[in-house]
């Protein structure tokens, strides 16, 4: 199992934190969110011999040991999932965990989604209300769809909610992919969808492959689950979970 971390942006929306590192590289809790996450990666059991991290903006600042980077040079440009497509070298030969580098998660996250059967799996944040709370003043203004049916087949994703019951729970930015959902991209790509590929977000080629019947799995998660958009968001977290930060 191999896994490629997406660290290509910088993160505009964290000023001063990002002026001169990339996102990844913001200090949370005494801890890089790129060391939290590698370090997550090797506790569910990915090697770092396993590991491809796509760079972009700072690539020099990169000097992780015996992972293998890929390179997007068109960052700026271009979004989530242009980036991904410089691994695909990986994606089309193997099993590959994807993950965000601003996001802080429990490795049981990760070994979920490593023992799905399902060709195309993501997990989802069980407590995303509470945390939402925590970020802003009425989350149902940032949060976005996500239902699922009883299996836990993804029905919808990324779209405006109308109310809470829309929204089962938050996607994580944790995927897993196989050669044959890889492939399922690929047939995805050839349809229209609302955004170029090179300005595709996850939700959006996530939503856009539901519509062409492709399954994907949900698989809820519990344990607590960190995204840093903002300075506030980093500044929440230290004061809130300080010993969960700890670890």
């Amino acid at each position: 199992m191999k896994a490629v971390i997406l660290a290509a942006g910088r993160g505009s929306r964290l000023g001063e934190r990002t002026k001169d590192r990339p996102k990844c590289m913001c200090m949370l809790g005494g801890r890089t969110l790129l060391d939290r996450c590698l370090d997550s990666l090797e506790q569910a059991g990915v090697r770092r011999e396993e590991t491809g991290i796509v760079t972009g903006y700072r690539s020099e600042l990169f000097t992780v040991p015996g992972v293998t980077y890929f390179h997007n040079l068109h960052w700026e440009q271009t979004n989530m999932f242009y980036s991904l497509t410089m691994a695909k070298d990986w994606l089309e030969r193997e099993d590959c965990i994807v993950c965000y580098s601003d996001i802080v998660f429990h490795p049981k996250a990760v070994r979920v989604l490593m023992d799905s059967p399902a060709p195309l799996a993501i997990t989802s944040y069980s407590g995303y209300w509470s945390l939402w709370e925590q970020r802003m003043d009425n989350p149902l203004e940032d949060l976005e769809t996500f239902r699922t049916d009883p299996s836990g087949r993804l029905l919808e994703i990324g779209q405006k909610p109308e109310r809470r019951e829309q929204i089962q729970g938050q996607f994580m930015g944790l995927l897993r992919f196989t050669p044959q959902s890889w492939d399922w991209v690929g047939q995805t790509l050839r349809r229209p969808l609302p955004k170029p590929a090179d300005k595709l977000d996850m939700t959006t080629l996530l939503q856009g492959m539901i519509l062409q019947g492709f399954p994907i799995q949900t698989i809820p998660v519990e344990e607590l689950w960190l995204e840093c958009d903002t300075q506030q968001d980093i500044l929440t977290y230290e004061q809130c979970f300080p010993q969960m930060l700890r670890g």
